[in-house]
């Protein structure tokens, strides 16, 4: 790789990175909206639980109960927080490639400097 293409690497680097933060940053406020949508979602469940449910329910028969009725935004608040979580390793591995672009790029530099070292330099 010459100076033009490691430039161009590290400007694509970059980019990338700041596009990958961009998407973090959507999946960190999407997960979060998915997770109060559930827990509001689930509290209402625990209310209407006592208003549906005959008799004496069981703890363990309100939790299914309300399980069942709000399964579908659990799920959706377990799956943002997957992509999140996703979004944060793509942030990771691509910093991770800029770091091994930079340090390529200081090897390649140090070996420059040391192809044009001349022994006359030394005294």
């Amino acid at each position: 790789m010459n100076v033009t293409e490691f430039t161009a690497a590290l400007y694509n680097g970059k980019r990338d990175i700041d596009a990958a933060f961009v998407e973090y940053d959507a999946r960190i406020h999407e997960d979060a909206e998915a997770d109060d949508i559930a827990r509001r979602e689930k509290a209402k469940a625990y209310l209407r639980a006592r208003e549906t449910m005959t008799g004496k329910p069981t703890v363990d028969e309100v939790r299914a109960w309300v399980d069942l009725e709000t399964s579908i935004v659990q799920r959706q608040a377990r799956l943002a927080e997957g992509l999140k979580r996703s979004a944060g390793m793509a942030v990771d591995a691509k910093k991770q490639w800029l770091s091994a672009l930079q340090s390529l790029a200081s090897l390649t530099k140090a070996e420059a400097q040391l192809a044009k070292w001349e022994p006359s330099e030394v005294a």
